[in-house]
This record gives structure tokens, sequence and C-alpha cells, in this order.
């Protein structure tokens, strides 16, 4: 199937080809509607390269626009009190300890890490709901000591028959 059978629509069919003639002639070839520019572009400056003196700083220096950033406070004693904190709550009875420690160091942290307010409050809270909870449990084994010390036997398992 040539071009000149094909039947697609808005496409022009294409003109066979001609063998060109070796002879020389004095008209030039036709005009290509895609020459190249007569005029290389030209382009800025490439910028100057960088090269720091080894010694202002062997490792180079930071890009202009950043710099190092501030030291971060200590956070230690907001972690340990929330760390105590769910320790204490998920320990129920012997938790008890571990959540009055929890409360002591979130106090603690509340007044010398005021800027680690999530982690202090955390321990204070949990820290409180683990003595609560703990309280309860406790409570719960005592009642359940005194009640199953009520309704004992005399201690006589032998029975006279």
């Amino acid at each position: 199937m040539t071009n000149a059978d094909d039947q697609t629509p808005g496409v022009p069919p294409v003109p066979p080809v001609t063998p060109v003639a070796a002879a020389a002639s004095d008209t030039p070839p036709p005009a290509s509607p895609y020459t190249a520019p007569e005029a290389t572009p030209t382009y800025a400056a490439a910028p100057p390269t960088y090269t720091p003196s080894s010694a202002q700083n062997p490792y180079g220096s930071a890009p202009a626009g950043y710099a190092p950033g501030a030291p971060v406070p200590s956070r230690g004693l907001s972690i340990a009190s929330m760390i105590l904190g769910i320790l204490g709550v998920l320990g129920a009875g012997p938790g008890l300890l571990l959540s009055i420690a929890a409360v002591i160091t979130g106090h603690m942290a509340q007044r010398r890490q005021p800027y680690a307010r999530g982690f202090w409050l955390t321990g204070l809270i949990t820290g409180y709901a683990g003595i609560l909870f703990g309280l309860i449990v406790i409570a719960l084994f005592i009642f359940i000591f005194i009640i199953a010390a009520a309704s004992g036997t005399s201690g006589d398992y032998y029975y006279d028959s």
C-alpha cells in the first residue's frame, strides 16, 4: 500500500520521487524552510566557582542564606516523666510506684523544662491516672480479701457422721 492509495482524510498524497539530473546547472537549489540560524546564540558567562581557602575552613562553608541551627535543649526529665507515666498506667498495682515517680519528675520538668510541655504534661496525666488506677486495684484486692475472710469456714474440714 502506498501513500497514493491511502484514503486518510486531511493528509495530502505524497508526490512520486523523481531522479535528479546530474547536469551542472546554474540555478541554486530551492530554499528549505528548515535552515540553520545565521548567528549562534550567545550565553551569559558562567558564574565564578567558589573555592574556599584551607585557612578559613578546610571542610568548606555553608551556602549563603543558611545559618547553623541552634542547640536543642535537653528534654530528658520530661521524657523520663512520660515513660514512667505510661509504664505506671500499664503496671496496675506495682505501677503505683512508677506513677508516683512520673508525677514527681513531671512537676520537676514543668519548672525546669517549660519548652518540653508535651512530654511532661503526658507524664503528669498518665502518672495521676496510674495512681488512681493503682489505688482502685489495691482497694479491690483488699475488699476481695475481706469478703473471703468473712465468708470462710471455721477451719473444721472434717465432718463427724
